[in-house]
């Protein structure tokens, strides 16, 4: 039996990744404000046909108040709130719509955040600060649905995945401990494989809450 799969955000990572996971994939890229706990049982197949069970879904729900440098200083209560505390809820909500879906086939929630989140970035703290608070949720969901065979990760990637190629490289050059020791940043294709194995209970059964870096060797903190 095919796999089913849903992507949840728009531009990259999710547009990227959407294209290279195994399976059927359903990507959708609404607001965050649109997510609500009834999110994921409202999502259609192609043919109109609900979605009921599924083996994998990615967040990677980032607007674009999130992906745009500003000092914390210089924001105001509701670019903050746009930025950070709405996507985040919004992850908690497409997780708790997810619940039942990823039960009916022991699934696995996988999100991707931004290397800046474990590295700080001057300019970005209401993306780091989302993408930290989206890390510790996929933790903590590995220890609440673990007795039910869902799993839950977290998958962290390079800036450039994320941002803006110019704010990415200076952002990159500010937090980057090392070249990257591959000589070169993972592919789409290469990410995805690996979301496609940590969903892959034949090959990950015994894996739940990993925190996974794959920026080609960029960030190697002890």
């Amino acid at each position: 039996m095919s796999r089913d799969i849903l992507v949840v955000g728009g531009d990259d990572p999710a547009t990227a990744l959407a294209s290279e996971l195994s399976g059927n994939v359903l990507h959708v890229a609404p607001e965050a404000e649109e997510v609500d706990d009834g999110f994921v049982d409202g999502v259609r197949r192609a043919d109109g046909t609900p979605v009921d069970g599924l083996d994998l879904v990615v967040h990677a729900l980032y607007p674009q108040q999130s992906r745009t440098p500003a000092r914390i200083d210089e924001m105001t209560e509701s670019e903050w709130t746009a930025a950070c505390d709405d996507p985040l809820e919004a992850g908690i909500r497409l997780a708790r719509g997810a619940h039942r879906h990823l039960t009916a086939r022991q699934g696995t929630i996988v999100f991707c955040v931004p290397l800046v989140g474990a590295a700080g970035a001057a300019s970005f703290v209401a993306l780091s600060a989302l993408a930290e608070g989206l890390r510790v949720l996929a933790r903590s969901l590995a220890r609440s649905w673990g007795s039910e065979q869902i799993r839950a990760h977290a998958v962290t990637l390079h800036p450039s995945m994320f941002l803006a190629p110019e704010d990415a490289a200076a952002t990159a050059e500010a937090t980057a401990l090392h070249d990257p020791a591959l000589g070169r940043l993972p592919s789409a294709a290469e990410i995805a494989a690996v979301i496609d194995a940590l969903s892959d209970s034949r090959i990950t059964a015994g894996l739940t809450g990993a925190s996974l870096v794959m920026d080609g060797g960029t960030w190697m903190a002890g």
